[in-house]
Formats: structure tokens, sequence, C-alpha cells
């Protein structure tokens, strides 16, 4: 299902924009809930926030259970702001703190 942006999402990408010293445009992600779910599956296996690049654009998928939850959500903008896949550690750990084990440490 389409989501609508949250306000809270604008602040959410300017924080990971400033952390991660990238820079691009929250209105270009196509946003999408999963309602009502803790999680869904892929094809890389059960996931809460999935980004994905293509022809089509760049989409972002939340399950309903973590849409408001900052660091799900931002882990995905990270992703989108990086254009890659995978988690380098100097972004998702060290610049960040947007992976489960490194969140608590400043947030």
């Amino acid at each position: 299902m389409r989501l609508t942006v949250p306000a809270e999402y604008q602040a959410w990408w300017s924080a990971t924009e400033a952390c991660s010293g990238q820079t691009g445009q929250l209105n270009r992600i196509e946003w999408y809930v999963v309602p009502d779910a803790h999680s869904f599956e892929t094809p890389e296996g059960e996931k809460v926030g999935l980004w994905t690049h293509s022809n089509a654009g760049v989409r972002i998928i939340i399950a309903g259970d973590y849409a408001d939850n900052e660091l799900v959500v931002r882990h995905e903008m990270l992703h989108a702001l990086l254009d890659r896949e995978g988690h380098p550690e100097e972004f998702f750990q060290t610049r960040c703190q947007l992976t489960w084990d490194s969140w608590g440490t400043t947030h």
C-alpha cells in the first residue's frame, strides 16, 4: 500500500544526510507500507524494511509495525542516499549508527 510520507520523515532524512555526508531528494522515493505486518517475505528472506532501485525508480517498503520506527526508516533512507545494497561499516555503524547493534550507542 502506498504510504503518504509522515512529516517526521523529513527530519529523519535531514539527520541521515548530515551523518552520512550525502545529499539527495526525499521526494524521489516512492514509499510503501505492508499494513499490519511485523515483517514481510523477500527473495533474500524476511525483512522489516527494504530499499530497491530500478528503472522504475527508488522504492522503500516498510512493515507496518515499523513505519514509525526511526532506526528502520533511516536505515532504508541511508541505502537510498548511498544508492547501494550492503551495509558499509563506515556509514551504517560508524557515522550513522543505523544497525540494531549500533543504534543504542547514541540514541
